[in-house]
Formats: structure tokens, sequence, C-alpha cells
């Protein structure tokens, strides 16, 4: 079994940096050539998700498309499967390609249990800390963050420079982050603020712990998971009830904090689950305020003609 990571008419030079670090993570190769089934990541009517598919158990090609016009006629036509990652944000749809091949390539790698169906997905959404050196690296989380239905993200920013950033800094940050579209509100916060949860949950990128699809990750609001924090700062944390995940990725130094996040976050959003809607004929419950009005006989009604208005 082995995956190749293709991306197909990708630009930015950033972006194919970002996708060869994917692709020692994920202990794949990053190559134009395609060697074995071809998968696509696009959205596309004829596409299936992520989540719910079993390990891949062959040689594959992981196709990843241009950032604007996303991948070509010939490579979706050349698929032998179309998957797609679910977003629930009404903005911000889309994640960066890096971060979008991360998160593909580790669950064809991976597999998984179905996306959960709850009533009140938000109730059961954790709260995020994010730990971020990088402006550029911290704005793409964000923006994954949002995609995956987030609205508020703490951040401990060391050095990043998105609250006390030169100009030139914040505006590469908050386009990396998508803001014009993105809604999400982002807190100062230090690893002090852990004292504030019930649960804390780090997810690191390796090591000998429990695997992330195995940890629960759906407990609400007093749980807190933690991305970008070094396994070696773990140990002196002084909350109450510590817990670390493994993404179980390949060793590297200084992995990017885009992919281990976008990873994390897909999780999270596959445990915490999609809006279970109602069953098929069910009508929406009346506003309230409309059983409390009641509307007077035409003879209680008086009639005014605007034109006497005037004379007040």
């Amino acid at each position: 079994m082995t995956l190749t990571l293709f991306p197909d008419g990708v630009e930015n030079p950033a972006n194919l940096a970002k996708l060869d670090d994917a692709a020692r993570l994920l202990g794949a190769t990053c190559s134009q050539q395609i060697d074995g089934r071809l998968i696509a990541v696009e959205n596309t009517d004829r596409a299936r998700e992520i989540y719910g598919r079993r390990p891949l158990r062959e040689r594959a090609t992981l196709a990843v498309g241009n950032e604007r016009r996303g991948l070509s006629t010939r490579t979706l036509a050349r698929a032998n499967e179309i998957l797609v990652i679910p977003t629930q944000s009404r903005t911000v749809r889309t994640l960066n390609v890096a971060a979008a091949a991360a998160v593909a390539g580790w669950y064809v790698l991976r597999g998984s249990g179905p996306q959960a169906r709850a009533r009140r997905p938000d109730v059961r959404r954790p709260a995020l800390l994010i730990v971020g050196t990088d402006h550029v690296e911290v704005g793409s989380t964000l923006r994954s963050a949002a995609a995956f239905g987030f609205r508020d993200v703490l951040l401990d920013d060391r050095g990043a420079g998105w609250f006390e950033g030169t100009g030139a800094t914040r505006r590469e940050a908050m386009a990396a982050a998508r803001r014009h579209k993105n809604p999400l509100r982002v807190h100062r916060a230090t690893l002090a603020d852990l004292e504030r949860f019930d649960e804390v949950l780090v997810a690191l990128e390796s090591g000998k712990t429990v695997p992330l699809q195995q940890s629960r990750l759906a407990r609400g609001r007093r749980q807190l998971v933690v991305v970008g924090l070094r396994a070696d700062e773990v140990h002196g944390l002084a909350a109450a009830d510590i817990q670390v995940a493994s993404l179980e990725l390949a060793p590297v130094q200084k992995p990017p904090l885009r992919l281990v996040a976008s990873i994390t976050l897909a999780e999270i959003a596959r445990q915490v689950g999609r809006r279970r809607r109602g069953p098929a004929g069910t009508q929406a419950r009346p506003p309230t305020f409309a059983a409390a009005v009641k509307l007077r006989s035409p003879e209680d009604v008086l009639f005014v003609d605007p034109s006497r208005l005037l004379s007040y």
C-alpha cells in the first residue's frame, strides 16, 4: 500500500512546499505522476464524504486541485473515486489546498466511521486553543476552524503577531485566514486558561499515546482541545484533567500547524456531527408569538386616511 499526492495545477510555491510536508507526515510521496487508483478531492455532485470509508488497501494517488479553479476536467474524468471534505460554515467552505490534502490523506489511509448526526451539534462542540508561532500557519488554521463550524477560538500567540504584529504581518495573517469572510472571534489566551475547563485534550502529531480517533472529542464547551503544543510542554501542564492523543503521523521536525490542526478539526467535526433533520413531512413549529395574537373583529378596527395625519 502506497499513497501519492498529486497537485493538479497548484501554482503557489508555498502551497507546494506544504504539500511536500503533508506527504512526509502521511508517509506518502508528492509527484506529478499518477500511480494506482486515482482519488480526487473535489466538491462535485458525484463526490462522497471522506468519512465512513474503509482504510486504503492498495496503491493510490490523491489529487488536489488549483487554489482557485480546483481540479481539471481531465483529472475528474479519470478519477476512480471523488471525495469531498464536508464543511459546516456558510461563508468559509474550503480549506487551504495542503490542509485539504492532509485531511483527505489521513482518512483515506485510516478509514473512519460515518459522521454523527445530532439535534444540536453546537452544544457538543468543544472549545479550541491554538498555540501558534507563525502568523500564516495560524491564519490557515483559523480558516479550517471556521470551515468546520467553530465560531470562537482561543489563541496563544507566541510571536505570530496576530495581536501586536506589523501591518504587513497582520495583512498576510488575515489573508491566510480568509478574514474578509471568516466570522470567527479570536480571543487572546495562554496556557493558564486551561484551568477554566473540566477536561483538556492535547492533540500531538505523533507519539505513543491514545489515537485521536479513539478519543472523545464531542464533550461540549467544558472540554478544551489544544493544538500546536509541543510534546515536551505537556508534562508541565497543571490543569486538572489532561489527556493526550496522537494523530499517529510520521515524526518530523516542526510539523506545520495548519496540517496537524486541520486533521484534528476534521475529526472533531466527524464526532460532533451535523444537524439531524426531522422526519419527512414534519412541519416547522410556528412562532410562539403567533399563538398569542388574536385578531380583532372588523367593527373594532379604526382605519385612518394618511392624509388626515398631516393635520397633527
